[in-house]
């Protein structure tokens, strides 16, 4: 409305829902659903105007008094980035229920995932305890605030190391029954009423999840929290080299180094040069936590300086899966690039 000659002029929602209400061109009747996308920042003046729209009245009311019902067919989506700006009425009218990150924190996640071990399909009362001890000896609050203070290379939260936390053991704990010799042995162990033996194991899986959940993504302070994490284990690291250099082997109860898992250089690769891999200690660790994610049906944020090998690493292992399962797509990203050019 002008504020001058006080002339009602319809603006562009007015307008397309008027058209999809009264089936005007090109919306038709025979059309199901007819989709409005609100793509931007919530302004606190105009969604005042979308609250009778967005509650159970589903009705446009225009400040020339007219209004616009939304019909069966009509659907309204905002597309936004947060709700900073946004009172708490249009907030409750998104059926969106804010929950503070750090009152209920991660510990409730945690304790449901842990509960499957007690309760559920994996239920195993060995492992439910283990990983129940564990997070108190080594997941602590003196730790977690410790951790914060030190340099990551990228950000991270709480909650998603903690579903690292929970992905890697998962993972390793699936193996010992998918794998016949594992399997065999765990049987074995069971049947003997050996609980230490079985108990190691399970607190090797934590240690290991956890040095990669809270230390993967440290910079300066790797060396650091290696040394820091070697102290906290009960499962003997060697002396020589930073705890992610490891790996356990529950067969043999002992950590073993990267090495052990790295195979030959295949010489007959004909491929480009930049496409070379030489399998190293390095690419052998990340190969393994790709390909558990992977198979955790879990996402992986790979991060790194330039020309450290990230998309050649990513590209070589996407190499190597079935075609008939994963498919993959290599997208280059600049400044430039935005959802038209996707």
């Amino acid at each position: 409305m002008n504020p001058k000659t006080k002339e009602w002029k319809d603006g562009i929602l007015a307008v397309v829902m008027r058209d999809m209400k009264n089936n005007t061109l090109p919306f038709k009747e025979e059309q199901k659903q007819k989709w409005i996308v609100l793509d931007g920042d919530v302004d606190p003046e105009w969604i005042e105007t979308m609250n009778t729209v967005m509650d159970d009245n589903k009705v446009l009311t225009l400040v020339s008094s007219e209004r616009i019902p939304l019909t069966p067919s009509m659907r309204l989506l905002l597309e936004i980035s947060h709700l900073k700006n946004a009172t708490p009425a249009t907030v409750s009218r998104g059926g969106v229920l804010f929950v503070n990150d750090s009152d209920v924190g991660w510990r409730p996640y945690f304790e449901s995932w842990l509960n499957k071990y007690k309760n559920g399909k994996s239920k195993d009362e060995h492992a439910y305890n283990v990983f129940s001890i564990c997070l108190t000896q080594y997941i602590n609050e003196t730790f977690i605030d410790e951790n914060k203070t030190k340099s990551h290379i990228a950000p991270v939260c709480e909650m998603g190391q903690v579903v690292t936390l929970c992905t890697i053991i998962d993972y390793l704990y699936n193996n010992l029954s998918q794998q016949k010799p594992l399997h065999d042995m765990m049987k074995r162990y069971r049947e003997d009423n050996k609980e230490d033996e079985i108990k190691t194991i399970f607190e090797a899986f934590f240690v290991f999840a956890g040095m990669w959940a809270y230390g993967a993504s440290l910079d300066e302070d790797k060396l650091t929290f290696s040394n820091q994490w070697k102290g906290m284990s009960k499962i003997k690291f060697p002396d020589v080299g930073q705890c992610f250099d490891f790996f356990y082997d529950p067969l043999n109860a002992t950590w073993v180094h990267w090495d052990e898992k790295t195979t030959a250089f295949d010489k007959s690769f004909e491929g480009l040069f930049q496409n070379m891999v030489v399998p190293t200690a390095e690419t052998a660790r990340q190969r393994f936590l790709l390909d558990l994610h992977v198979k955790s049906r879990r996402g992986i944020l790979y991060v790194g300086s330039a020309g450290t090998g990230k998309t050649t690493n990513i590209k070589d292992y996407f190499s190597t899966l079935d075609k008939d399962v994963t498919l993959s797509a290599a997208i280059n990203f600049n400044n430039y690039t935005d959802s038209k050019a996707l």
